[in-house]
């Protein structure tokens, strides 16, 4: 499924029926990623309306230049969302299926140009990355994407909670930017 078919813009604009046609096309992902987190203390249905703001989100902050597909980046943003709704009630993931586990996905060794894409595109996003961040945000979104928490983050950047949580939301003001 590509971003081109789904009416991302116009969701983004405000149009509900856009949005919809979007939760209606990505409805098997969204129960996928409820699924692999299933958790004690929040019941699907929370996880089925905490997805569906992930999503949200992604539809709001995505932007095709960045490289990713949209699917890719609103399943980051909906797993993101999940796993911090299960930390908020500090519930505990009771079946959570490894990415690295799943069959659906394709072996990016299998293919070596696809892997040497990939590479690139990661490379070029972490340069403008670097470009746009302080060192400080460029390190906190490092390891923020590598899902430390921000006590994790403040540890190893020698810092405290506070200035991590100060880093992460400066990072979403710039990223969320045109």
């Amino acid at each position: 499924m590509e971003h081109q078919s789904l009416p991302i813009h116009q969701a983004a604009a405000g149009d509900g029926e856009a949005f919809g046609q979007i939760v209606c096309r990505m409805e098997p992902l969204i129960h996928d990623q409820i699924r692999r987190l299933a958790c004690e203390g929040l019941e699907a249905e929370d996880l089925a309306q905490e997805a569906l703001i992930g999503l949200l989100a992604a539809v709001r902050t995505y932007r095709p230049e960045g490289g990713a597909a949209f699917t890719t980046y609103a399943t980051t943003c909906i797993r993101h969302r999940l796993l911090d709704a299960i930390r908020r009630v500090g519930g505990k993931v009771v079946n959570e299926v490894p990415l690295k586990e799943d069959t659906d996905l394709p072996d990016p060794s299998a293919d070596p140009a696809l892997r040497i894409q990939d590479l690139e595109t990661s490379a070029d996003f972490l340069a403008r990355m670097q470009q746009r961040l302080t060192p400080l945000e460029y390190k906190v979104m490092l390891l923020r994407l590598s899902e430390c928490s921000y006590e994790e983050i403040a540890i190893r950047l020698n810092t405290n909670k506070k200035a991590v949580d100060n880093a992460i939301q400066r990072l979403r003001r710039k990223l969320t930017r045109q």
